[in-house]
């Protein structure tokens, strides 16, 4: 989700047609990248799900990138790591 600001501040930069908006657009890709390698090492290294469910969490996470990001956190990391998020009230 850190990158999704790193997105939509390079697009507002982009828009007002500031000068540092492609060192933005490239951090955003940078951390990207990175979550996706540190979210399919996760993926790969769990014993809690099938091989055919790391396939589809993979190819998931590839193609929708951002919003895969949100649901991945909050609906499908605790059956995967089986780490259990501590919800605040």
């Amino acid at each position: 989700m850190f990158s999704l600001v790193f997105y939509a501040l390079s697009f507002l930069l982009l828009l007002f047609k500031v000068g540092m908006a492609p060192i933005m657009f490239s951090i955003s890709m940078l951390l990207s990248l990175v979550w996706v390698v540190l979210v399919l090492m996760e993926i790969m290294k769990s014993g809690r799900i099938s091989n055919s469910e790391r396939l589809l969490l993979a190819l998931f996470i590839i193609v929708f990138n951002i919003i895969a990001g949100i649901v991945y956190f909050y609906l499908l990391r605790e059956r995967v790591t089986g780490i259990k998020i501590i919800k605040e009230k």
